[in-house]
């Protein structure tokens, strides 16, 4: 075969490949969500003379392609191989591999972020809490764990903790949690910690905050559980089992979450099997991102009541909080702003309360409506 030849056929090949993932691409039903990427894909956008003109349709419909191009998740399962294995790169898209573990990176502390949150948190406290005992703490990423030791970039925790520290009011005592954790305390797959490996947190909490439980629990499996770095990291891992703990207590509480649309209170679930199939399965801890739970438990070892300020680490932390408090308001700062917590929450003299938020959302402020 001439070299003529030879390049006809290739060409030929070439755009016959093309013009098959456009059809493909044409006449495949768009997907709403990619499941391994944890978000909601880009749809066909409208078409209208004011969006042609100013260029909003095309930048939409690039968006569109490039979210429905035909077998996406393949292409990219294959760069991702093709980066670490073949290359031997030591990261994709700052996503990593060491201990078993599977983890993002970042290595710049927002001293703006996360003094603001200690502002946010005094601002909190001016408004409701100055007649309650009131902790803080940090929950740290497991890159606290991981990253330095492999050669990875990674911040300085001990400055991450003093600029927070240094700007809450002294009147809030800070619990340190980075010696009750390590990092086969979290999946290995995603970012959350386990919730049958955070026992010595929760000693931790109790030693400093006047309760205790008795770590008597009930372990229910579900699988396979895929974390939120399963898909960013486009590589084949393998998959987990997501564990949950129940005991008498946890069992027989009453469970109340603020419906967004109504504005009221409605009966809930502390777990809830079902959703362990959303986009995100760490859904099955108090139904995933809310903004208000409140727990009862008229038979609690003490008659104490809790307020705790929390994001989705402590949708898996409360349960374990139940068997030691009467009531237990849970709020995502994140999903409710602070003028409207004096319509939802009861706030007493003497509560304990408790803020815990995880690194990432720390030097992330902004996510916190504490206004």
């Amino acid at each position: 075969m001439s070299d003529k030849v030879k390049n006809v056929v290739v060409s030929v090949l070439f755009v016959g490949l093309i013009l098959c993932l456009l059809l493909f691409s044409v006449l495949k039903k768009p997907s709403e969500v990619s499941k391994s990427e944890r978000r909601k894909l880009a749809q066909f956008p409208a078409i209208s003379y004011e969006t042609l003109e100013n260029g909003e349709f095309m930048e939409s419909f690039d968006k569109y392609s490039l979210d429905q191009f035909v077998g996406r998740d393949w292409f990219r399962q294959l760069k991702a191989n093709v980066l670490f294995y073949i290359f031997r790169q030591k990261d994709n898209n700052n996503i990593y591999l060491a201990d078993g573990q599977v983890s993002k990176y970042y290595n710049q502390i927002s001293k703006d972020s996360v003094v603001d949150a200690g502002k946010k948190f005094n601002k909190l406290y001016n408004q409701y809490l100055k007649e309650m005992n009131v902790y803080y703490s940090i929950i740290p990423d497991k890159n606290y764990f991981l990253a330095a030791k492999n050669g990875y970039p990674s911040v300085d925790y001990k400055e991450f903790e003093n600029y927070l520290t240094s700007t809450v009011n002294s009147n809030m005592k800070y619990i340190s949690l980075f010696d009750s954790l390590q990092e086969s305390d979290y999946y290995a797959t995603d970012i959350h910690w386990r919730q049958e490996k955070i026992s010595k947190v929760v000693e931790k909490l109790g030693n400093e905050m006047g309760f205790s439980v008795n770590n008597n629990y009930t372990l229910h499996e579900l699988s396979p559980f895929y974390g939120v770095y399963y898909g960013q990291s486009a590589l084949p891992i393998e998959s987990e089992k997501l564990y949950y703990l129940t005991n008498e207590a946890i069992e027989n509480a009453r469970v109340y979450e603020l419906n967004e649309k109504t504005l009221t209170m409605e009966e809930s679930q502390i777990y809830d099997e079902n959703d362990f199939e959303n986009i995100d399965p760490y859904d099955v801890f108090l139904k995933g991102p809310r903004p208000l739970f409140v727990i009862k438990n008229e038979n609690a070892t003490t008659d104490k009541e809790l307020i705790l300020f929390r994001d989705s680490f402590g949708s898996s932390l409360a349960p374990l909080l139940v068997e030691s408090y009467r009531k237990i308001t849970i709020v995502d700062l994140r999903y409710i702003g602070s003028p409207l917590l004096k319509d939802y929450v009861e706030f007493n003299d003497g509560q304990d309360v408790l803020i815990i938020y995880c690194t990432d959302i720390l030097n992330d402020s902004s996510l916190l409506k504490v206004f």
